[in-house]
């Protein structure tokens, strides 16, 4: 497992890079899919975002834009549930 990172690494950019394209695309389209159904939509954009963040400078900037902002309403959601939590 440890020679993955080594071999995908030298595949050539002219392939790899589309292939991170469509696949990362796809998963971001399914997660967007199953946000108005049951399911982790979030989720699954998160992992699409990641998997485009390995060769693509926007998918990484969205992707630390993504995990600040879910940082913040857990940040949110905490001083809440303090808040109410001491009232009690």
């Amino acid at each position: 497992m440890a020679q993955l990172p080594k071999w995908w690494k030298n595949i050539p950019s002219a392939v790899r890079k589309p292939l991170v394209l469509i696949v990362g695309s796809l998963i971001v389209l399914g997660g967007v899919a199953l946000l108005p159904l049951p399911g982790p939509g979030w989720v699954v954009i998160f992992l699409g975002f990641a998997v485009l963040a390995t060769e693509f400078e926007f998918a990484e900037r969205v992707r630390d834009w993504l995990v600040n902002f879910v940082k913040k309403l857990i940040a949110i959601a905490r001083s809440i549930f303090k808040k109410n939590s001491n009232k009690h």
